[in-house]
């Protein structure tokens, strides 16, 4: 793939056109996009569901492979050409190959070969192109296109179930989601890509149903192989809302819940479930998962009519024994005399 966009880039009696950026961005109505100045600041708005684009920086020029009716050609800018902007559509980059540097929202961020960004909509943001040199995707997604693409095909992982809706919340917030490689897994991202661009230079009929096909193939993809990092803005909120859902998870599965089950369904080595949980519950996981089994079993005590034995194997101890130590530890009476308490001050 990367041979084929070199042609494109190399191409002799391909058009290029060389201008000021105002002028190029008064043509952007023909490839998918226009820009206006809103409240001094420059907006740049979708006019087509995607929009594909290939770019390059280097030595300080921006070239643009751009498509108009079928037909590539090249846009050249400098450097100091690039001014920060708005835009009303998802932003969806892949660095095919080098390092791009963004300032979003005056944090300035780095990405490298194999990378994946997401820029949501409402994030200031430009291009640092001095200190970039790379060639990347760029596909720009219609809101309400790219909140269906997520919504309409629910995994049943919890993770990907997560990972999908903190992506709509942080998307309506000015920030980013940054997708780093775990290991040699940019192969099947780059198809996923190519397929995109593919499918919207040709804009054959279907063309925008297979590329949201794609798209939560895409994002399934990034959830079991990248790993991935917020802006600095968003990093708290986000471990919080992924210790509430592992917590969410260990309590719907407390019968047999364990550290493997977890990093099966969410994708992390055992010790990093021991530091989130550290971190927000400020007690081991074998600490927490008691406690959680313990609230768990004074609920069903003071709800059902379940006998201690039947409740201990719900909770998940098969050892009678060890769950009455345990819940005596942890209330300061037996399971009988708990149920007994609760009879009496009805």
């Amino acid at each position: 793939m990367k041979d084929i966009i070199e042609l494109y880039f190399n191409d002799p009696d391909m058009l290029v056109i060389r201008s000021d950026y105002e002028n190029i961005k008064n043509s952007y109505m023909e490839i998918g996009f226009r820009s206006e100045k809103i409240n001094g600041k420059d907006v740049h708005k979708i006019n087509r569901d995607i929009v594909i684009s290939i770019q390059r920086f280097h030595e300080g020029v921006i070239t643009n492979l751009v498509f108009s009716n079928g037909q590539a050609f090249r846009l050249e800018l400098l450097d100091n050409e690039i001014i920060p902007y708005y835009s009303d559509y998802i932003e969806i980059r892949y660095i095919i190959s080098g390092h791009l540097v963004l300032d979003v929202e005056g944090q300035k961020a780095l990405f490298k070969e194999g990378d994946v960004c997401f820029i949501h909509s409402k994030a200031y943001h430009h291009e640092i192109v001095s200190e970039s040199d790379c060639i990347f995707f760029n596909i720009g997604i219609e809101r309400e296109l790219f909140n269906d693409a997520f919504l309409s095909s629910v995994s049943s992982s919890p993770f990907k179930q997560f990972l999908r809706t903190n992506i709509l919340k942080i998307g309506q917030k000015e920030n980013f989601l940054q997708f780093v490689p775990e290991q040699k897994q940019s192969e099947e991202i780059k198809q996923y890509f190519y397929t995109i661009f593919n499918e919207v230079q040709r804009q054959r009929i279907g063309y925008l149903d297979i590329s949201k096909g794609y798209i939560i193939r895409l994002i399934d993809h990034l959830a079991s192989n990248y790993n991935y990092h917020f802006s600095e803005k968003e990093s708290e909120l986000y471990y919080k809302n992924l210790f509430d859902t592992i917590t969410q998870y260990m309590d719907d599965h407390l019968a047999n819940v364990s550290m493997e089950d977890l990093a099966a369904e969410f994708h992390f080595h055992p010790n990093y479930f021991n530091n989130l949980i550290k971190k927000n519950a400020g007690m081991t996981y074998s600490a927490y998962l008691i406690q959680l089994r313990m609230n768990k079993a004074k609920k069903l005590l003071e709800t059902t009519d379940f006998s201690i034995d039947e409740i201990a194997w719900l909770v998940g101890y098969h050892n009678k024994g060890f769950f009455y130590k345990c819940f005596t530890n942890d209330v300061g009476m037996s399971p009988k005399q708990y149920r007994k308490k609760l009879s009496e001050n009805k």
